[in-house]
């Protein structure tokens, strides 16, 4: 097992309720994974931004992982950290 830096924009489909983020699926090229599980989420900050931080468990049709994202409340963007392989 090792982990792949990736730190690349992906797009993400979240529910935003009651001041909590839910990601739900994201997509990484041609392939759309769908969140499994949220394992744990954390905050670090830029200055005032935030950024919110998860560790998943996704899967697409093609392959399924261990992945690390986060959501940055600056740009209003989403990037994929991490991947397990």
């Amino acid at each position: 097992m090792r982990v792949e830096k990736l730190d690349e924009p992906i797009r993400v489909r979240a529910d935003f309720q009651a001041g909590e983020i839910y990601p739900l699926y994201f997509q990484r090229g041609i392939h759309r994974y769908r969140i499994l599980k949220v394992h744990t989420r954390w905050l670090d900050r830029e200055g005032v931004f935030a950024r919110i931080h998860f560790a998943i468990e996704a899967r697409s049709e093609a392959d399924s992982g261990t992945y690390e994202m986060h959501f940055n409340s600056k740009e209003l963007s989403w990037y994929l950290d991490r991947v397990v392989v």
